[in-house]
């Protein structure tokens, strides 16, 4: 049982655990609109791939008549189902994600994500054809999107810097880096990233620039990859955006939170 804060107020919630190989959420809408129904093998879904032992991130695989898309590959991570399950758990329809229906770990290590199919482009898709009013408003609904994941905060008692599974960090930045954290405070978290340019070196110094970072930043919940591929336009009258690709959701200090306001503010200029 992990405890958060949300608005002030206390709420308990029970992971899955993403230790498991094989998950299935029987009270979502894939198991309820047919009872008997199973989620296809990894097998079936490398079978159906065009690209699955051709590059690292192959395609995700779309399953129309099954309302179904699932994501998978050597990267694919139970934590990544895990972020948006426990988003529609605590915050509903405030923040709009696709239902996960479960996971799956195959012998060769993939990770298989099995997901409600969102209909519609992304905004990167569509940009070129978004009229000034439409992107205002797609980034009227991220920032308040954010506002509401931001709420969400840890038990003062029992905070740190990582994933909700408290593995290590998994920003595709970092990817090249050796694995680390969680780290137990943002001050932790930024003696190790000033420290990140120097890790190829045998003698290190002290970072001039470390004193830049603040260190009494707050802990709190958010999408740490919002770029125009990760937003779908699932509806556009009326405009409505939908969340996707949350391998780098997690709990971030004010480093990061920076970099996705920073980021937010200038995806549609």
């Amino acid at each position: 049982m992990v405890s958060y804060r949300l608005n002030g107020q206390v709420i308990s919630l029970e992971l899955p655990d993403a230790t498991k190989k094989e998950m299935d959420f029987s009270r979502t809408s894939f198991f309820a609109a047919d009872p008997g129904r199973q989620l296809p093998a990894p097998s079936e879904i490398l079978a159906l791939s065009s690209d699955a032992h051709q590059i690292a991130q192959p395609k995700p695989v779309i399953i129309e008549d099954l309302n179904l898309v699932v994501k998978f590959g050597p990267y694919v991570t139970a934590a990544e189902a895990l972020n948006p399950w426990m988003i529609r758990h605590v915050f509903h329809e405030k923040v709009p994600v696709p239902e996960v229906f479960g996971w799956r770990v195959d012998g060769q290590g993939f990770g298989f994500i099995y997901m409600e199919l969102i209909r519609g482009l992304t905004v990167s898709d569509c940009y070129s054809t978004l009229t000034d009013a439409e992107k205002q408003a797609i980034a009227d609904q991220l920032r308040e999107i954010l506002d509401t994941l931001r709420q969400l905060r840890q038990d003062p008692a029992d905070q740190f810097v990582g994933s909700i599974t408290r593995q290590h960090l998994f920003d595709y930045v970092l990817q090249c880096q050796p694995r680390s954290g969680p780290f137990l405070s943002v001050e932790a978290f930024n003696d190790w990233f000033a420290l990140l340019h120097q890790l190829r070196f045998e003698h290190r110094y002290e970072d001039p620039n470390r004193c830049l970072l603040p260190d009494a930043g707050d802990i709190t919940f958010t999408h740490a990859d919002l770029n125009r591929g990760n937003i779908i336009l699932s509806s556009r009258s009326p405009l409505r955006i939908t969340l996707v690709d949350f391998s780098h959701t997690k709990m971030n200090g004010a480093l990061t939170l920076l970099i996705a306001f920073l980021t937010q503010s200038l995806m549609f200029s």
